[in-house]
């Protein structure tokens, strides 16, 4: 079986979260998005589970929100990183 987790970026985005604020660079426009503390933890979290459950259970001991709160801050995020082609084709990522 092979796991695919939450969040996968385009081949054209490039993830760097060495400071508690990530940057994605987007090599096939020249641009670079600056994500705040938070949207950088939903990130690594959907780029490294393969279910919201597991990404929600991580999120919860890093982000004093509701779950409520951080599904709808996941979702945003991931709303955001689709409109700007940032994430990789539906077929190959693991939420709809």
């Amino acid at each position: 079986m092979i796991v695919v987790p939450l969040l996968q970026l385009a081949e054209h985005a490039v993830f760097d979260d060495t400071d508690e604020a990530g940057v994605i660079l987007d090599t096939q426009h020249g641009l670079f998005l600056t994500l705040n503390a938070v949207a950088t933890l939903m990130l690594q979290a959907g780029l490294r589970y393969n279910s919201l459950d597991e990404a929600l259970s991580h999120l919860r001991q890093r982000i004093d929100a509701s779950d409520n709160t951080l599904i709808s801050g996941f979702h945003a995020l991931k709303n955001q990183l689709d409109e700007r082609t940032l994430l990789a084709p539906e077929e190959q990522k693991g939420i709809p």
